[in-house]
């Protein structure tokens, strides 16, 4: 028997490719290592959206070489195609992939200790389309109660402060019959949940069948097996079609969105590149907010971006203030070397951003205890993933963090559950029945 351990850093589209690698691991002879036993193989799929994303991967490869320093290391993602060079001077790493050959270097390992270093790199990326399905039906693997399932790759919107398009490419999707092939074996695993994520999936389009298209054929072909729902999506590929679909009860669309603003102020959208408008981005939260009860939407804000003064910053903190949304991811601006951005004037100082960043958390502290308020004492469908420290722990269809105990084993359960007590980060509740 051979055992893998798999460290994946940065977003939801990193972690659906690591579960395809995870699946034709399987198929090849390896297992999870719990501890027990030692790797034999050891993948860290790396981030560098930001410089600390990049610290964040050098520390993780280190550790990982220090705690197994008998197995093959393999490191792939962003970080490789980002900065190469620094990489091949990390001693103990056995093989180094870029993005181009991602999903294709499982040829290469050996599953031991290799004495010299190999390289991975492509020339060109895939253009019109991407392959990502496994040849055969996956293996259950424990824990997956979740599916993430990558449905396109890259971006063309570049915007000044984002390096991503040019370490995955330009914008192409995935053939649509082979995302409905993926989804039908994680449900017939047991998959209650299908997270449908890529670097921009608004702009999903294959043989001219869109997102909306894609979704109606889940639909069509799978009912309500599984709830849909959407990672990050940007406020220019979203209409009233998604809403219509939200809002029906026998639609499998949960009502969550994530819409990421980047900043409230038009003069710093811009300079970013972003191609809207802030008073855009209201009207359609509003809409939403109205249309689809109970809806639950997030977003993402770039602070101290270079030329935000103190004015502009006060105009996204007050446009925020005054909309609807549930939480924020809140980001400070680093400088990627690479990009526009990086050489802008006006760069606004780390203290200062510091402050701005705080300013946001408290504001999205008080924006989810307003939300998780109107939602006490009502009864929400919960999907349970796992148990913590004897509380079950899941997330509603609008996606409120939930905690509850109960004596039954709830994992992978799908729960209607009464929302009452509320904590910093989550609720906790009482399940009333299994509905499956």
């Amino acid at each position: 028997m051979k055992y893998m351990h798999i460290h994946t850093l940065g977003c939801r589209l990193n972690q659906a490719e690591s579960d395809v690698m995870l699946q034709k691991l399987y198929e090849l002879g390896y297992e999870i290592t719990s501890g027990e036993h030692p790797a034999d193989l050891c993948i860290i799929h790396t981030c560098a959206v930001t410089h600390e994303a990049e610290v964040k991967c050098r520390k993780v490869i280190r550790h990982t070489i220090r705690q197994n320093p008998n197995a093959e290391i393999v490191v792939i993602g962003c970080y490789v195609e980002k900065d190469i060079e620094t990489l091949k001077n990390i001693p103990g790493i056995d093989l180094i992939v870029d993005n181009k050959r991602k999903m294709d270097w499982l040829p290469y390992i050996k599953g031991a200790k290799q004495k010299t270093l190999s390289i991975l790199t492509g020339t060109t990326w895939e253009l019109h389309s991407i392959r990502h399905c496994p040849s055969t039906k996956p293996i259950t693997i424990p824990g997956f109660h979740r599916a993430n399932i990558k449905i396109q790759e890259g971006c063309d919107c570049y915007c000044s402060y984002c390096i991503i398009p040019y370490l995955r490419g330009p914008s192409r999707s995935r053939d649509i019959n082979d995302i409905l092939q993926e989804i039908s074996w994680r449900i017939q695993a047991g998959v209650k949940e299908i997270v449908l994520t890529g670097v921009n999936i608004g702009n999903y389009n294959f043989e001219g069948e869109n997102l909306i298209t894609l979704l109606d054929r889940i639909y069509e072909q799978f009912g309500n097996k599984a709830r849909i729902r959407l990672s990050s999506i940007e406020i220019n590929s979203l209409n009233e079609d998604f809403l219509i679909r939200m809002k029906d009860n026998d639609y499998p669309l949960v009502p969550y969105l994530h819409i990421p603003l980047q900043s409230g102020s038009n003069t710093i959208l811009k300079k970013m590149n972003r191609q809207y408008e802030r008073e855009f981005y209201r009207d359609f939260v509003l809409q939403t907010v109205d249309t689809v009860p109970d809806i639950g939407i997030s977003t993402d804000v770039l602070v101290g971006f270079p030329g935000e003064t103190p004015l502009l910053f006060d105009e996204t903190l007050k446009f925020l203030e005054n909309l609807p949304l549930f939480f924020m991811h809140i980001f400070p601006f680093s400088p990627r070397e690479g990009t526009p951005a990086y050489s802008f004037p006006e760069q606004v100082p780390n203290l200062e951003i510091d402050r701005r960043v705080d300013l946001l958390i408290e504001l999205s502290k008080r924006k989810r205890k307003i939300f998780y308020e109107k939602s006490q004492n009502t009864v929400r469908p919960v999907l349970f993933e796992e148990k913590e420290n004897e509380h079950w722990q899941g997330y509603t269809d609008n996606y409120i963090r939930v905690l509850s105990r109960n004596p039954e084993c709830l994992e992978n359960k799908l729960c209607h559950v009464r929302l009452e007590n509320i904590f910093i980060d989550h609720m906790n509740g009482t399940v009333l029945n299994i509905i499956n």
